[in-house]
């Protein structure tokens, strides 16, 4: 089974699941998509390692396999989407990489299986898409050097209003791509109020929380963000992860915000089940 047909099976299973559980909602059927699958919209190629605590997750699924991203927030801990494991029967993470594809020098890979998944209580019990986050803690420590680091995490009131927040990952950039691209890309974007992601349109004011972030669809490069997925990924702020990429329109590049879990809404639950300090 082809990465494309995986993906567009795991949108179908997500909607049904938060449609049904929530009348409310139930217009936004296929509206917005979580599938778990890269697509950085109008992005440039990283340098090599320009984001050192981002990680790739290949995760075997029980329909074959599919691929999130995370970060790295302690040696023991990587951050993460909790849509990305919800169904996963075990993960391989890739920390130091570039070319996710090839057998760098730089990269270290670890198996980790679901028993090591912490996946927040509260996702998918109230039909609506928020609590999407989770966390892997890794069989082994993983050190920092010049290619893995650990990435600071938000904390406090800060909303990071109209700052610029950086999006990467690695893989398609558009609907019509089935392969996905070897190397990391990156886009640049504008933080919206919440009141101007709700004012896009009625499916936005419904669905968007105070728990949730978004990132501008469109910029001086044209429509930008990811397209239903970079899953799991980190959205940084001057290398502080202020998000994790959750959700966003089923379609791509038509200028619609991305959406992201905001970090720094969850820093109690991150802090007491992991090793990780947020000065708040």
């Amino acid at each position: 089974m082809s990465f494309k047909m995986r993906a567009i099976w795991f949108c179908v299973v997500v909607t049904f699941t938060f449609v049904e559980s929530s009348s409310q909602i139930g217009s936004l059927r296929g509206y917005f998509s979580t599938k778990p699958e890269v697509r950085i919209i109008n992005g440039e190629v990283c340098k090599p390692h320009c984001m050192p605590y981002i990680v790739g997750i290949n995760l075997e699924m029980p329909y074959g396999s599919d691929f999130c991203s995370g970060s790295l927030i302690s040696p023991n801990y990587v951050l993460t989407a909790a849509h990305c494991l919800d169904t996963a029967l075990k993960a391989e993470v890739i920390f130091g990489a570039h070319n996710i594809t090839a057998n760098e020098p730089t990269q270290v890979r670890q198996m980790v299986a679901t028993d090591n998944f912490i996946i927040h209580p509260g996702w998918g019990n109230d039909g609506q898409l928020t609590h999407d986050l989770a966390l892997i803690k890794l069989h082994q420590p993983v050190a920092e050097n010049e290619y893995i680091k650990i990435v600071e995490l938000a904390s406090g009131t800060d909303r990071y209003v109209s700052s610029i927040g950086r999006i990467a990952g690695w893989g398609m950039t558009s609907n019509e791509q089935t392969v996905v691209t070897a190397v990391l890309r990156y886009v640049d974007g504008t933080i919206m109020s919440k009141k101007a992601c709700r004012l896009v349109d009625s499916s936005y004011r419904r669905i968007i929380r105070d728990t949730h972030l978004c990132l501008s669809g469109s910029s001086s490069r044209g429509n930008i963000g990811t397209c239903g997925g970079d899953s799991g990924g980190p959205l940084a702020v001057d290398g502080v992860q202020v998000g994790i990429v959750s959700f966003g329109t089923s379609q791509c590049g038509i200028g619609k915000p991305s959406v992201f879990t905001r970090v720094s809404s969850y820093a109690d639950w991150i802090t007491s089940n992991s090793d990780v300090a947020i000065n708040k």
